[in-house]
């Protein structure tokens, strides 16, 4: 049995495509996961099968593969998570993107600047107002580019031109600004 969950609340993720793979590579099994356990029937026991999740649920990065096997006595290894009853779950992150709103000549955060994220469509999903932390948004798409718009800076500074971004499948940043070693977008 196999269950597609978000890794923060452990609930039940629909969207996500996921294969059974056998030691010989060969795709066994594969379904979109629905948010009810997926349960496989007929697999050798002894043998290494791979959880492999090919598609990520919207707002989510891609789960890492998963090994497992089962013994006669149907008790399953895995490299991953399994339940009590024996469930194994591919546990699957939200993206998370991280902004901060700095002094380009001190590297210190700056208060009071209006952020925007704005689709690709000119829709805007977010908007905030600069603290003197980092700035962390959750659950964007993959593979969509996003807009950071200052539309207020704070009290001295002038407005901060744009920058895009997106995030691909696996969690990586990829911007026109300038993005730190721990992923931090700076704007």
């Amino acid at each position: 049995k196999v269950s597609k969950v978000d890794a923060a609340d452990g609930k039940e993720v629909e969207g996500a495509t996921i294969q059974i793979i056998d030691k010989d590579g060969k795709v066994v099994d594969e379904w979109v996961s629905d948010g009810k356990v997926h349960t496989i029937e007929g697999l050798k026991t002894g043998e290494e099968y791979t959880l492999r999740e090919t598609v990520a649920p919207e707002g989510y990065t891609i789960a890492t593969d998963t090994t497992f096997s089962i013994d006669e006595t149907g008790k399953v290894t895995t490299t991953g998570t399994v339940t009590e009853d024996g469930v194994i779950l591919i546990e699957d992150a939200k993206t998370k993107v991280k902004v901060s709103k700095v002094d380009m000549g001190t590297g210190e955060e700056l208060e009071g600047a209006t952020i925007q994220i704005i689709d690709k469509d000119g829709n805007v999903v977010e908007t905030w107002v600069s603290s003197d932390e980092v700035h962390t948004i959750e659950g964007l798409k993959t593979g969509e580019e996003y807009t950071l718009r200052e539309t207020v800076a704070p009290e001295g500074y002038t407005i901060a031109t744009d920058t895009t971004f997106s995030i691909d499948e696996t969690g990586k940043v990829t911007t026109t600004g300038t993005v730190t070693e721990d992923g931090v977008i700076l704007i």
